[in-house]
């Protein structure tokens, strides 16, 4: 079933907000338990460059998971116990919509090196190199905001649906153009373009 794009949102992350520091945050669990999310919603986008500390019933961990910073997720490699509490400490960003956006799209690539040898059979053989993504999102123009992010690195959250299910796709980018159109009888308009730092997340 195709997903429209009828009551999407794109929200940025503040760069005149300094980030806010949080202390032992209670997190979520998924049904798998192997996913943790920050409970409070204004603590689930850390700063890239920021140090977050993850303790597992009052006792500080360093290994067995992964951080995403753009969601706030702790991601275990082994799925924990129902008894098992985590919590995490470290700095937010303040993420807000950006209004008048009506347009956004997001394109991911992928970049194959030739691994061929001769026991490959006389077929080439490849082997993935590198991941990325980019995208940009189109606007009523309304004052310089986007202009001044230009070079800044920042989290881009671009919904699919507003509602209930919350559906989206998140992650940083850079914010590496911005352009700016008038037509005689329309609105003046305006348009971002960015590419991802780090990976891109789709939740669903």
């Amino acid at each position: 079933m195709a997903i429209t794009g009828k009551v999407g949102a794109v929200y940025t992350s503040d760069i005149d907000a300094a980030p806010v520091s949080f202390t032992d945050a209670a997190t979520t669990a998924d049904t798998t338990k192997k996913r943790y999310q920050v409970t409070n919603t204004a603590n689930r986008y850390w700063p890239l460059d920021t140090d977050i500390i993850v303790k597992k019933n009052g006792t500080k961990i360093t290994s067995g998971f992964t951080l995403e910073h753009a969601g706030g997720f702790v991601v275990f490699d082994e799925a924990l116990t129902a008894d098992d509490e985590i919590t995490v400490s470290g700095e937010a960003l303040t993420i807000a919509q950006a209004g008048g956006f009506f347009n956004w799209n997001v394109d991911t690539d992928s970049e194959d090196a030739d691994a061929t040898t001769f026991e490959s059979g006389g077929f080439k053989e490849f082997e993935q190199v590198l991941k990325g993504w980019s995208g940009s999102a189109e606007a009523y123009w309304g004052d310089e905001k986007f202009f001044n992010m230009l070079g800044e690195i920042v989290v881009v959250k671009l919904f699919t649906d507003a509602g209930a299910s919350q559906r989206c796709v998140e992650g940083f980018a850079i914010i590496n153009g911005d352009g700016i159109e008038s037509a005689v009888d329309q609105l003046v308009q305006e348009s971002i373009d960015f590419t991802g730092v780090g990976p891109l997340y789709i939740r669903l």
